[in-house]
């Protein structure tokens, strides 16, 4: 599975409000410890040497001229971002990543791409039970599928060939993911129903993907929470920046 290419999506304007008495043109620069988030996530991708290449999408007078990482231009919306990164790495793999996860580290990189193998696209979700063996404090947003509950992470892997056939349905699935009527549109009736009552599989899950995206895509199970351990709110920003020092 090679050339892989981290791309770190910092295009984002909306979440503006992060830390309480500061708000940010873009969520990429929130200020942590000194530094701006996407630094240390810029950190981690160049430190990894399986990866061929680190990109980065986003406005280009904060984020051109970064050492060891190629600038791309930002476009209007998410997966217009996602098509142009494929446009620039045409060859190999894509290991799209949110800009939000300064806890991410090299060796939760290395563990995910060694479980991604035999599909077209990859998602890590994270045990209910290892994010709180990590983070006992921290609010996340969990799952309960029938194999158990889950929190999924902000990193997608995905062959950069099968981007221009995903990107249409991921779009349309992407603007329904707030409207319930909507996404039973997309997933369907029955599938909704299960997933209501705790009765949907990851299996289910993936091969409904499958249909909807029209590529193979799997769901990885990875022990490292940093994968999701985004920061959404000042709770967020106060462990994580606790955990950033800690580090240190």
């Amino acid at each position: 599975m090679k050339p892989i290419y981290a791309i770190v999506l910092a295009g984002d304007s909306e979440d503006h409000k992060i830390k309480r008495g500061s708000v940010v043109a873009n969520k990429a620069f929130v200020p942590m410890n000194g530094r701006r988030m996407v630094d240390y996530v810029l950190d981690c991708y160049t430190a990894v040497k399986e990866l061929s290449g680190v990109g980065i999408i986003g406005p280009a007078d904060e984020l051109t001229g970064i050492d060891g990482v190629t600038h791309i231009p930002q476009k209007d919306d998410l997966i217009t971002n996602v098509k142009a990164a494929a446009e620039v790495f045409p060859e190999g793999w894509l290991l799209l990543s949110s800009c939000d996860i300064p806890l991410i580290t090299p060796e939760a990189i290395r563990d995910l791409l060694s479980r991604c193998q035999g599909a077209d696209m990859y998602y890590p979700v994270v045990p209910k039970e290892d994010c709180q063996r990590v983070f006992p404090g921290m609010e996340r947003t969990w799952v309960k599928l029938a194999d158990g509950e889950y929190t999924g992470g902000n990193i997608i892997l995905i062959k950069s060939s099968k981007v221009p056939i995903a990107a249409g349905p991921a779009a349309a699935f992407f603007a329904a993911r707030k409207s319930p009527m909507q996404l039973a549109g997309l997933i369907g009736v029955p599938i909704l129903a299960k997933f209501l009552v705790h009765k949907l599989t990851i299996n289910k899950l993936e091969e409904k993907m499958e249909k909807i995206l029209g590529i193979t895509c799997k769901a990885v199970l990875t022990p490292y929470p940093e994968i999701g351990t985004d920061v959404d709110k000042e709770s967020d920003y106060n462990i994580i920046s606790a955990g950033l020092k800690e580090a240190r």
